[in-house]
């Protein structure tokens, strides 16, 4: 093998390996997404509804709930709502453009609900999501031959 073959070999292995890992990082944002947001305890759907993804930087906005309601009836709704409009940010991730995913929730009351304030979810519901993001990708393979 000459030096130049060897060369275009590795590549053709750093360009899968850049793709392996940009996947990576997108299958752990889109599983964070996902669990945090159908484990936000929902009364009027405005907390579920205000997790948010952006590249390189945290969201600043506040949103009305995806899909109004009361005592939890559109609990389904703003999951899929939110999941759905959250999903493209993610999935627009580039590793060679983007440094982060951010998955912002600036409702007031965000942190009451990850501290146990509602029953309807468990203390710490947020890192629980992190760390089922974590288990998505765990063992993943970036080099694969």
């Amino acid at each position: 093998m000459s030096l130049d073959d060897f060369a275009k070999r590795i590549d053709r292995i750093a360009v899968r390996v850049e793709g392996n890992v940009e996947r990576a990082v997108k299958d752990c944002a889109g599983a964070v997404l996902r669990s945090v947001v159908e484990n936000t305890p929902v009364d009027t759907g405005m907390a579920r509804s205000n997790w948010t993804p952006e590249l390189d930087r945290a969201f600043e906005g506040l949103f009305p709930a995806r899909v109004p309601g009361k005592a939890g009836s559109a609990e389904e709704e703003n999951a899929a709502a939110t999941i759905e409009a959250g999903t493209p940010t993610i999935e627009a991730f580039d590793l060679a453009a983007n440094r982060e995913i951010h998955i912002t929730n600036n409702a007031g009351h965000i942190q009451a609900l990850n501290d146990g304030h509602s029953r309807q979810a468990p203390a710490g519901f947020v890192r629980i999501a992190v760390l089922e993001g974590l288990a998505t990708v765990r063992g993943a393979k970036v080099l694969k031959e």
